[in-house]
């Protein structure tokens, strides 16, 4: 097992897409237990972070409450008055507060398990559609190694330790380009796959995110429509 003290060098290295932190998991005794435990690491300390800046950005913004009022007034004036559609945007307008902690109670401290988990599900996600389709291109690695290599795409997220700072932003892209490159360097690496291949396994997982984005948001509008009517 790694210390946990060597993992700010692990994560630094895999960002600049070095082999020594992926060729570091796949020979460890447990890659995917390593794997689980660095993700679980970087995912309170991300959790704290936005913990803070939800104190911060609720001390700076007017009260919620009054803010609601206001967006339900302007909502009403643009014709979206339905009594259905009111709930529902106002249930969107709920989750937005609590993921972005600007609201009052301790329940932001939820972000502390909360966002363990995306993490846990964006890396389970990308690990085993990556590892089906290695085998599928002929690599050799074990699903084991593929989680081990694939934990470190949670390297980008360390970017989101700046949202303890009210009002700062963190680009989805950049995180989700970033990620598919270290995934490819995972692939490459746990599978002893050429380049060409890992590249377009790497783009797997994205493409499959992508897909169920908009399917998402396809879902969502026809929701939306069904209650305008």
């Amino acid at each position: 097992m790694l210390q946990p003290r060597s993992y700010p060098e692990l994560l630094g290295k895999a960002l600049v897409l070095e082999a020594e932190p992926f060729v570091t998991m796949v020979d460890d005794d447990n890659p995917w237990v390593e794997g689980l435990f660095l993700i679980v690491s970087v995912g309170v300390l991300i959790g704290a972070a936005q913990f803070i800046g939800g104190l911060l950005l609720t001390a700076s913004l007017p009260p919620v409450a009054a803010l609601e009022a206001t967006l339900n007034a302007t909502l009403r004036q643009l014709g979206f008055g339905a009594p259905a559609l009111q709930e529902a945007l106002g249930n969107l307008w709920s989750a937005l507060a609590w993921v972005t902690g600007y609201g009052a109670g301790w329940s932001r401290l939820l972000l502390l398990v909360a966002m363990p988990l995306v993490l846990i599900i964006q890396w389970l996600f990308a690990g085993l559609i990556g590892h089906g389709f290695a085998r599928l291109f002929g690599g050799t690695g074990s699903l084991n190694q593929t989680l081990g290599a694939s934990a470190l795409l949670v390297a980008p997220n360390l970017l989101l330790l700046f949202s303890a700072v009210p009002f700062v932003n963190v680009s989805v892209l950049l995180m989700a380009i970033w990620s598919t490159l270290i995934i490819y360097r995972a692939i490459a690496v746990s599978h002893d796959l050429s380049w060409q291949k890992a590249v377009w396994i790497a783009l797997t997982p994205l493409a499959a995110g992508l897909l169920l984005a908009l399917l998402f948001s396809a879902l969502f509008g026809i929701g939306i429509t069904v209650w305008r009517v």
